[in-house]
């Protein structure tokens, strides 16, 4: 295990080494980073690069966008990871799993047969839209193997609607119970397919997990997950206390970027998560978490360093090592099948040139945090522009790439 592990930004924080003294290849290290900053979905709307190796950062880039974004992009600056939030909360499943593991496993029932036997009673408030959701376990969610849908309507693109016979608030729990639907858009009334026999990547089986966690903790997800980690790795005190219920996206891109870290909350009054209409709901505030976790790329690449580490930092084992590993690992459904994801992370093992050990958070925009073990490497990588998935693909393989064949000399 390294000796080193960065203290708080605001106490000295990440060590900054110079390349040669790690053996890297300075000439190609520096391709890789200009590669990167000259980049189309970096020049528009800015980005921010930081490289991890050996426990000491080697590179590191801001880039301020032409078209938008934080204006300028400085190392304090913060951006919404999007969808890297989903990382950060299953981290914090696993915690949870171990603390709890006595109440609940992998294989318990979310929704299960009656309110009695239900992690989510709140479900059981009205009846069941589908008698399928029954069937979704724990693994099911954070493996997107729960058949829910994947559009996120953050913008609500059209005219709210309940269901028939379904009443309550256009809120977001209520939203992801299938309760209620845009017009036009994919709803959670119905699954896609059977728990476990199929993969579609969606927030909304996620959101009802951290329903769970805060109906068994008693507390809301951001908070519980800080103070057992996030508080333990140097990163912001903002994280727990800026929960912010305001989802600032104006446009498509859904920019979200500040001076403040936090880590958004819905569900009820003030709040618009997922398009909701900042009424009241009975079911309260929760932690957002398949998406508005803002911070740095400094501080993300702390947590990529926890899961490089095996969930240990310093002298604490903050998250069980074997969650790490299997998290990390492809998850196989129950038709044998198995994507390249496991719980909450995306397994990166078919690039031709990245050790197959690879593996990390993405979120939209690139927001993406990739670890090598094999290597003791930390790629972070910030922005605040997605371009179509196969242009995204080549930029992020092409860019760990050029990391890698900086490190291998």
């Amino acid at each position: 295990m390294p000796e080193f592990y960065p203290p708080p930004e605001k106490e000295g924080g990440w060590r900054v080494a110079d390349p040669k003294k790690h053996g890297v290849n300075v000439s190609k290290l520096a391709e890789a980073v200009n590669y990167h900053d000259k980049a189309d979905c970096t020049t528009s709307h800015g980005g921010a690069l930081v490289v991890v190796y050996n426990g000491d950062i080697i590179a590191e880039s801001y880039v301020t966008g032409s078209e938008g974004g934080p204006q300028p992009w400085i190392r304090e600056s913060c951006n919404d990871v999007k969808s890297s939030t989903k990382s950060v909360f299953g981290t914090g499943v696993g915690v949870f799993l171990d603390e709890y593991r006595d109440r609940v496993n992998l294989d318990t029932l979310l929704v299960g047969g009656s309110r009695d036997e239900s992690l989510i009673p709140q479900i059981w408030d009205q009846p069941l839209t589908d008698p399928r959701k029954q069937d979704i376990k724990v693994k099911h969610v954070i493996s997107m193997t729960s058949g829910h849908a994947s559009d996120e309507p953050w913008l609500a693109p059209s005219q709210r609607h309940h269901f028939k016979g379904y009443t309550g608030a256009y809120q977001m729990y209520e939203y992801c119970f299938g309760w209620w639907r845009f017009e036009g858009i994919p709803d959670h009334h119905k699954l896609l397919f059977e728990p476990g026999y199929g993969f579609n990547y969606s927030n909304f089986g996620l959101e009802q997990m951290a329903l769970a966690m805060r109906n068994m903790t008693g507390e809301m997800v951001g908070p519980y997950i800080y103070d057992r980690v996030l508080s333990e790795i140097g990163m912001p005190i903002e994280l727990k206390t800026n929960a912010y219920r305001d989802m600032v996206y104006n446009d498509p891109r859904e920019l979200n970027f500040s001076d403040t870290p936090g880590w958004g909350v819905g569900g009820s009054e003030e709040c618009n998560a997922y398009g909701a209409d900042r009424s009241m709901s009975p079911y309260g505030y929760n932690t957002i978490v398949g998406s508005t976790f803002r911070c740095t790329a400094r501080d993300f690449a702390r947590l990529g360093y926890l899961w490089l580490n095996e969930g240990r930092w310093g002298d604490k084992q903050l998250v069980p090592e074997a969650w790490i590993k299997q998290a990390t690992s492809r998850f196989k459904q129950a038709n044998g099948k198995a994507h390249n994801y496991g719980y909450t992370f995306w397994v990166q093992d078919t690039w031709e040139n990245v050790p197959r050990d690879c593996y990390g958070s993405r979120g939209h925009n690139i927001n993406d945090c990739y670890v090598v073990p094999s290597l003791d490497l930390v790629v972070m990588r910030m922005g605040n522009d997605n371009p179509p998935s196969d242009q995204r693909n080549l930029f992020v393989e092409t860019l760990m790439t050029k990391i890698v064949e900086a490190i291998n000399r």
